[in-house]
């Protein structure tokens, strides 16, 4: 009877409301929390986090910026004043980002959302405008200083939405996009901070009249110490060393993040691909997308079906349609295919066809 009474009393005391608190609490750090060792905690912005199986949960992107949903960027690259937040030969932006979190990724992305890129008018023809020519690049690393081994290529200027013109159409233009490029896993860490930036090779990118405009967002509120700089000291390569990195802190949030993406290797399926002839020497090329979350697609072309090229902009949503000119195509002709890109990296493409150049007509 003691015994039967004993038990009794240890199991209700096991079971007590208070204890059972304890399966409510965090089985892991948050990797907003963790810091670098030795440096003071910082108070990372945080999304609420609605309660998500996890099962479901690890099969999306992971983005990681200073805002909570990265399609809140909007400063700025989307028209309006640009206050000089350019891409450029001099001018660097950098921020610091928190641990990435742990978890089941394969591949990691850093990326950047950009528009307003500049033309120049044909003096012959001045309502015909070429998009001024350069490139941008990124670098990820754990401290303010960036070598070439942790430098990507990011974009083309062709591909990035044009400043828009009150007094002519030009084509390209239209809001900001994110642009990505894969770096390796290990070059994230889950462990310490994450430094980005963001800069530009091509000399001629030296003001806001030439160059590319990174978007931004204004936080909720100041940081209680600084996580984003704008540095135009560099001449054409990130800053080196730590002591001249970090010049001149700045409380907006640049538009740059890191990408985590699941082990998802199913390609897009890319289907119906046709070619029509339109108007004069104009041809139009079609197809269909089946896939998780496409991001892009486009037309590539190749003379042997061995070496492809990329022929066509991007296109960022349906319908898939390109329209192009034969006189494009070298005289005899090549061969064509489309090709698309989810959100998770993997590309499809579609089967090839031959189309005759304009002087095979």
């Amino acid at each position: 009877m003691i015994i039967t009474v004993l038990l009794l009393a240890l199991m209700l005391h096991i079971s007590a409301p208070g204890d059972s608190l304890a399966q409510y609490r965090p089985i892991a750090p948050d990797p907003f929390d963790q810091v670098d060792e030795g440096v003071e905690q910082e108070e990372f912005e945080q999304p609420p986090v609605a309660p998500v199986k996890r099962d479901l949960q690890a099969d999306l992107p992971t983005f990681v910026s200073l805002a909570a949903n990265i399609n809140d960027f909007g400063m700025f690259a989307d028209g309006g004043p640009d206050s000089n937040w350019f891409v450029g030969f001099n001018n660097a932006w950098i921020v610091k980002l928190p641990p990435v979190p742990r978890g089941q990724f394969s591949r990691a992305f850093i990326g950047a959302k950009l528009g307003r890129a500049k033309t120049t008018p044909n003096p012959e023809r001045p309502w015909e405008h070429t998009v001024v020519p350069g490139k941008i690049y990124m670098a990820v690393s754990q401290r303010p200083a960036f070598v070439s081994e942790q430098s990507f290529f990011l974009a083309e200027t062709q591909d990035i939405p044009v400043e828009s013109d009150g007094g002519i159409n030009l084509p390209g233009t239209g809001r900001s996009e994110w642009f990505w490029t894969e770096v390796p896993l290990n070059h994230v860490s889950s462990e310490q901070s994450n430094y980005l930036v963001i800069w530009s090779p091509t000399r001629e990118f030296r003001s806001a009249a030439a160059s590319p405009i990174l978007a931004a967002k204004k936080p909720a509120a100041p940081a209680q110490t600084p996580r984003a700089w704008n540095n135009n000291s560099i001449m054409g390569v990130p800053p080196r060393m730590e002591g001249d990195s970090l010049k001149v802190p700045i409380v907006l949030q640049p538009a740059m993040a890191i990408k985590l993406v699941p082990n998802y290797k199913k390609k897009p399926a890319v289907s119906d691909f046709s070619v029509v002839d339109a108007d004069g020497d104009q041809v139009v090329a079609r197809f269909s997308v089946q896939a998780k979350d496409v991001e892009l697609s486009w037309i590539e072309m190749s003379q042997d079906e061995l070496e492809w090229e990329r022929f066509s902009s991007y296109r960022r949503g349906p319908p898939q349609l390109f329209t192009f000119s034969r006189a494009a195509l070298p005289p005899r002709g090549a061969y064509i295919r489309a090709r698309a890109r989810d959100s998770y990296g993997n590309d499809g493409e579609s089967a090839t066809a031959f189309i005759m150049g304009k002087g095979g007509q």
